[in-house]
Parts: C-alpha cells; sequence; structure tokens
C-alpha cells in the first residue's frame, strides 16, 4: 500500500534530478522496499538526520547510497566506514578523499569527526581503501601526523609510499623503523626522498636500500649525510655511475671524498669537482693530480708518511689524499697533539682555536660534538674524553643505542658555535 502510495505522490523533475518534499522523502525511507529506500538516500532534498538514520539501514545497497552522499554528516561517515561491506567502505573513502582539503577547513567539532573517519578508514582491511586516505592526505598538514605515520609503515608499498609524502613532519626515529622493516625498496626510496632527514636516517638508507634509493638520498639536498656515511658512498661508488654525479654535488662534501670521488668519476664530473668553491686549495691540486695520472694511465700509489714532515702538513696531506681517518686520529691522541688539532680542525670545518679551545674544556659534550663535527663517531668522542680530558666516569658522555650520538644534532651544533664564540674572530 504505502508503495502505491509514493508512486503517486512522485515529485516532479528538477535539472534531470528526481525530487521529492520532505515528507515524500520521509515515507521512502521508511518503506519496507530497500529500493524506495535508495531512492531516499540519493535524493537531493533529503537532510542529515534522515541520512543518519539511513545509515544504519539492514540493506548494504542502502547504505551505500548513503556513503556516497555528500550531505550525510560525519556521524553517518564514521558508521560507515566501519561498515561490514567492502564496497560501502571504499565509497566513503573515495568521497573523504575528494572532499577532505574542504572538509580541513571547516568547524574544529567537524574536522575532528572527519579525523576520526579517517583512522578508523586507515585501518581498513581493504588496500585501495587505506591508499585513498594516503593519497589524499599527504598533501594537507593539518592531518594528524600519527596518522601518516602509521600509514607509512603499511605493508603495502602502495599504501606506504604516497603517505611518506607527507607535508608535516614525521619523525627520524619512525622514518628508521620504516626503512628497517619496509616492505619494498620504493618505500626505502620514499624515505630517501622526505625533505630534511636526520643523519640516522640518511644511515639506515645506505645500510638497507638499493641503487636507486641510495641515489635518491644522495640527490636529496636537504637530507643530513654525516661525512663518514659519504665515505661508505663512495667506496662502493666506483661501478655505480647514477651515484657519481649526485655525489659530486653534495653540499659540504669533504675534500678527501672529493679527491677520492676524481679517481674514478667521468672527466665532466671531475671538472664538476675542481669548480666547487669549498674545497680547499690543496684538494684541488691534488685532483690535479689524480686526473694527469688517469691520463697517463698511472695507478694510483699513496705515498708513505714522512716523519719529517710538520703536524699540519701531515694532516693536510692526509686529508687530500682520503686517508685522514678516524684510527689515524686515534692513534695521535695522546701523543701528537697538534697533529689531533689539525686534523679534527680539517674534518671539522672550524678554526684549529676553536679545537684546541674545545679540547681543553674539558666539556663531555662539546668534545662529543666536535667528533661529530669532525665527521667521526662516538668512538672517537669516548677517547677524547678519557685520553685527553681524562674525564671521572660520571661527567663523560656515553654512546646511546647502537653507539650513535646521544646527544641531539642541534645540540652538538649549539656546542660548537658557542665555542666558536670564544676565540676572537675565530683564531
Amino acid at each position: 500500500m504505502i508503495r502505491g502510495t509514493l508512486r503517486r505522490v512522485f515529485g516532479r523533475k528538477e535539472r534531470g534530478v528526481m525530487h521529492h518534499d520532505l515528507d515524500q522523502i520521509k515515507l521512502l525511507a521508511r518503506s519496507r522496499d530497500p529500493d524506495d529506500r535508495v531512492k531516499a538516500a540519493s535524493d537531493p532534498g533529503i537532510t542529515p538526520e534522515i541520512l543518519h538514520y539511513l545509515a544504519r539501514d539492514s540493506s548494504a545497497k542502502v547504505r551505500l547510497a548513503v556513503a556516497g552522499n555528500e550531505l550525510t554528516p560525519r556521524q553517518g561517515d564514521l558508521l560507515l566506514a566501519l561498515d561490514d561491506s567492502l564496497e560501502v567502505r571504499r565509497r566513503v573513502a573515495l568521497k573523504i578523499s575528494q572532499n577532505l582539503r574542504e572538509a580541513s577547513k571547516e568547524t574544529a567539532q567537524v574536522w575532528s569527526l572527519t579525523i576520526k573517519v579517517l583512522e578508523a578508514l586507515a585501518h581498513d582491511n581493504l588496500a585501495e581503501v587505506r591508499r585513498l586516505i594516503a593519497e589524499s592526505a599527504k598533501s594537507i598538514e593539518k592531518v594528524p601526523a600519527s596518522l601518516m605515520t602509521g600509514l607509512g609503515h603499511d605493508r603495502e608499498a602502495d599504501v606506504a609510499v604516497p603517505a611518506l609524502g607527507y607535508v608535516g613532519r614525521i619523525e627520524d626515529s619512525e622514518l628508521v623503523r620504516i626503512v628497517e622493516e619496509a616492505p619494498s625498496q620504493r618505500v626505502v626510496g620514499a624515505v630517501a626522498g622526505r625533505p630534511a632527514i636526520g643523519a640516522s636516517v640518511a644511515n639506515a638508507v645506505v645500510d638497507h636500500g638499493d641503487t636507486p634509493a641510495i641515489a635518491i638520498l644522495l640527490g636529496n639536498r636537504s637530507a643530513m649525510i654525516p661525512a663518514e656515511t659519504i665515505d661508505r658512498v663512495v667506496d662502493r661508488a666506483p661501478p655505480i655511475e647514477p651515484w657519481h654525479g649526485p655525489l659530486v654535488e653534495r653540499p659540504q662534501l669533504s675534500d678527501s671524498a672529493a679527491l677520492r670521488l676524481a679517481s674514478f668519476v667521468a672527466d665532466k664530473l671531475v671538472q664538476v669537482l675542481k669548480s666547487r668553491p669549498d674545497l680547499d686549495p690543496e684538494t684541488n691540486t691534488a685532483i690535479s693530480i689524480v686526473i694527469e695520472k688517469r691520463r697517463q694511465g698511472i695507478e694510483q700509489v699513496v705515498p708513505e708518511i714522512v716523519d719529517t714532515e710538520g703536524p699540519l702538513s701531515r694532516a693536510r696531506r692526509l686529508h687530500a689524499q682520503g686517508l685522514l681517518t678516524e684510527d689515524a686520529v686515534m692513534d695521535q691522541i695522546g701523543g701528537d697533539t697538534q697533529f689531533v688539532i689539525a686534523a679534527l680542525a680539517l674534518r671539522a670545518r672550524i678554526p684549529a682555536p676553536v679545537v684546541q679551545k674545545i679540547l681543553s674544556s674539558h666539556s663531555a659534550k662539546a668534545l662529543t660534538a666536535l667528533a661529530w663535527k669532525s665527521g667521526y663517531s662516538m668512538r672517537l668522542a669516548t677517547q677524547l674524553q678519557l685520553r685527553v680530558a681524562r674525564l671521572p666516569p660520571k661527567a663523560r658522555v656515553t654512546a646511546g643505542i647502537g653507539g650513535n650520538f646521544p646527544l641531539s644534532e642541534a645540540e652538538m651544533r649549539w656546542q660548537i658555535e658557542f665555542f666558536g664564540t670564544l676565540v676572537p674572530n675565530g683564531s
């Protein structure tokens, strides 16, 4: 009987859409026929309250119509985001993803409910649903970082990769875990390309990444890549041409890395090296020698250390040859102090008087920062505290997890800058 009544009161068409008045919509919504309820859920004149009511409908096709209706209130969308039907959840995800930027401009209450819908969909067992959320949310900084971090850990690369394009900040510790547990090298590459990633992330990419992922890291100008990490990459680089260009153009490339690169990169890249204004004159001279030897086909042989050299000259020569290693400095701690000062000054690119000031400061944090700035490891920082400052155990800074530096990069940078202010004009 009610269906006959509904047919008799069928509304008029406006702009190609059948439209009913509110009383007629209510009749449709209460009909026992699912098709009538679908008509109600699809009607442009329906109210959010009726849509919320229909979001609990027993018919999946009714709920599907509600899921696709932009008038459905967020409370209804949240119900449908947890629906048993994959199609319903997919439809809600598509609608939310298409309107997310506009939703981010809504009131705090509406946005809070939208986030709850996103969180529900981000845990959906259908990868397509999670991907839709990752794709739409990545460009909106207002989306919580925790939600995007969770999607970045996703076991499906098609979900994790767009999530890692999130414009907001994802903590370095989380990015390291994502790299270590990555289901695909595409995920490692996505992490490598993120802005302003720290040293721990760069190390993880080098440890776990393939050739393309490391190439992305090297091309990421905002990435903090420690000197020792660059050295590791340079060791592996001779047969891997895609790394040569990014390595040659890396900002703050050490003189030793530049000299080693000059021994195997293409001639045009060697010219790029020589044109870099940040290399020492001694390094440019050494590069010229390497170029000439390459032209003559002469095997590169590192000359033996001459004992009659002064500490500064010896440090400069070893630096230019790429031999100013951590072990070379450690061997002289407690012995040739002037060599240690010269070596750390060259590696850290700070004036020797500043290095001397730090070494005589008995500050565990400053000594740790000096080792970090020099591109060496926490192992050297420990030896500086033990054998130079002779600090008691309670005064020392000890290595963090995995032997990493226990201080933040910002704190270590501050230590270097502070001691620079204690030396007039840095000299």
